[in-house]
Order: structure tokens, then sequence, then C-alpha cells
């Protein structure tokens, strides 16, 4: 049992290495930058800050009227999808490297 629990984190991170690339460093309408700080809480301007950070930290709260006022602000839909993806990937990744580390802070030798 113990060789397979080894195994997973190397099994997955190619995947999670090509994710992060298709995330934040692809080409897309979002610029590359904005993704990554998007995934992190960096400072963005508004209203991609509270937006973002509203994606990370209470995606149950996002509303259509969130969506609406960043298309007001002159924002497409392709530039929303994007940085919502990154938002939730970096709030997934941040969770997963966190699980992570308690589980190898807990492992016995």
């Amino acid at each position: 049992m113990r060789d397979k629990e080894e195994a997973t984190p190397a099994k997955y991170s190619l995947l999670i290495s090509d994710l992060r690339e298709a995330v934040f460093e692809s080409s897309g309408r979002a610029d590359p930058a904005a993704r990554q700080a998007a995934a992190t809480g960096e400072a963005l301007p508004e209203p991609w800050s509270s937006y973002t950070m509203k994606v990370r930290d209470e995606p149950w709260e996002v509303t259509d009227s969130d969506i609406e006022n960043l298309k007001s602000a002159g924002h497409s839909e392709d530039e929303i999808f994007e940085m919502t993806v990154a938002a939730a990937v970096g709030a997934s990744l941040y969770a997963l490297d966190a699980g992570l580390r308690t589980l190898h802070a807990h492992r016995p030798d």
C-alpha cells in the first residue's frame, strides 16, 4: 500500500504541470500575468480583484450580476471564462498543496 501512496504525487505531477501551463501560460484573451494573479490573489484592478477573490474564496456566492458587472466594465465572455477558471484552478491547487503538505507532515517514516 505504501508504494501506491508514494506513486500518487509522481503520477499526477505531469498532469498538474500541464494544467498549470494550459491555464496560466497559454495564449488567450486574458493576459497570462492577470490569470496568474487571479489564481494567487495578487493585485488586480477592479472589478477583477473582487470577482476573482469571490471565485477563489466563496464560489457559491458568484451570481449573474457579478458576470454582468464584468461585461459592463468591457470584459468579454472569453476573458471572464479564463479569469474564472484561473481563480478556481488557483484555489484548487492551493488546497491540493496544503493537503499534500499535511499528509507528508503526518506520514510515519
